[in-house]
């Protein structure tokens, strides 16, 4: 029989690996990148570079970025057999679900993808990040019967993707998403980054690598919290049924999508930098309306829930309203969120693989021992 052993389920409060990546403050409601504040990375600086910083453990000087920035441009197109892949999809599948097997397929194209040596890892890093946006948009279009828009290389990460999109170039948008993604962009030892290491960690390709980051990530418990808060958002319909749909949710003991986290102990401070952002803009019609619902929702919490218990707003509560003004359905969220923590995924797996050991824990086996077999013609 398996031997007394304390089961730590969902692995909680089990430390798997050493990492300088990020650090989470929960109590003191900070997020550290390599060292820096990740709001103020936000506030002043791109996704490419916050990307370059993660992956490659310092700020990149100016040749170095603009380098960086341009091999990842020369990677924005896609081929046109990738392109006829997705025409072919039925349109029912989600967006997160088209980027994930997309991703696989374009290591089809790389005939190096199970290389995992410095050099090979780069022009595959630039591929990733470079194709990503492109598959969302590509997929955006094709399933609203658009025609696929081409790539500029003369935008970042974020103003491309919202271009190839909807065929315009909006700086204060642009600029908006960039804050978004780069505040996505890493959080520590999360459900999808750990299954990236769980791949890497047999020595299999990094494109396997950031799909299993992203299967996991499709899950309701981790991807799609954005998405729950804006569908609960919606239900309330105005800022004068805000209490009355708090009181009722918390008399039956129900959650408050978009409060609450398990590391943070305070106000989240992505969600702070999302909040004094929409504020600052143009918002209209449905958007300028949910989130007119969200401040007094969160009104409401800050002395029911955050002052009390320390559940407080977490990144999601405004996000979702940000894709809406973008012009985004509610089921783009998720493959939003995944087009930002791609960046982190591929930090921690280079990573790991700079002392890679295999990832394979135990169970506690508490089934028999000892069953007999009975033929099938002799069982009742």
């Amino acid at each position: 029989m398996t031997e007394d052993v304390v089961v730590h389920k969902g692995l909680e409060g089990i430390y798997v690996t050493e990492s300088s990546l990020s650090y989470i403050d929960g109590l003191a409601g900070k997020v550290y990148v390599r060292g820096y504040d990740l709001t103020e990375l936000a506030m002043k600086s791109s996704y490419e570079e916050v990307a370059y910083l993660l992956i490659y453990g310092k700020l990149p000087n100016k040749r170095e970025y603009y380098n960086w920035v341009e091999a990842i441009s020369k990677n924005y197109g896609i081929e046109e057999g990738m392109k006829k892949i997705l025409r072919e999809i039925p349109r029912w599948n989600s967006p997160l679900d088209v980027l994930k097997y997309s991703l696989l397929t374009i290591g089809l194209w790389d005939k190096e993808q199970n290389r995992l040596d410095k050099d090979a890892l780069y022009d595959k890093i630039v591929n990733i990040l470079g194709k990503t946006p492109t598959i969302l948009a590509a997929w955006y279009r094709i399933s609203n019967d658009l025609d696929i828009i081409e790539p500029r290389d003369d935008l970042n990460y974020a103003a491309n993707f919202l271009y190839m999109v909807r065929g315009e170039h909006v700086e204060e948008d642009a600029k908006a998403l960039d804050t978004d993604l780069i505040l996505h962009i890493e959080h520590g030892m999360n459900a999808s980054a750990f299954a990236g290491l769980v791949t890497i960690s047999t020595l299999s390709d990094i494109y396997s690598a950031v799909t299993s980051a992203i299967n996991t990530l499709k899950g309701p418990l981790h991807g799609g919290a954005a998405g729950a808060a804006l569908k609960q958002f919606r239900e309330i319909g105005s800022p004068e049924n805000a209490e009355k749909y708090v009181e009722e949710k918390l008399s039956r003991k129900e959650r408050i999508m978009g409060f609450g986290h398990r590391v943070y102990k305070t106000y989240d401070p992505r969600a702070k930098v999302l909040k004094e952002m929409l504020m600052k803009m143009d918002l209209k019609g449905e958007a300028k309306n949910l989130f007119e619902i969200a401040l007094r929702v969160e009104e409401i919490c800050m002395e029911r829930l955050c002052k009390t218990k320390r559940i407080c707003p977490n990144v999601d509560f405004y996000a979702g309203i940000l894709y809406v003004h973008l012009g985004f359905p509610i089921e783009y969220g998720p493959a939003i969120f995944a087009l930002s923590r791609i960046g982190g995924w591929i930090a921690h797996i280079l990573e790991y693989l700079e002392s890679p050991r295999l990832i394979r824990p135990r169970h506690k086996y508490v089934g028999p021992i000892g069953l007999k077999y009975v033929p099938l013609e002799e069982r009742e």
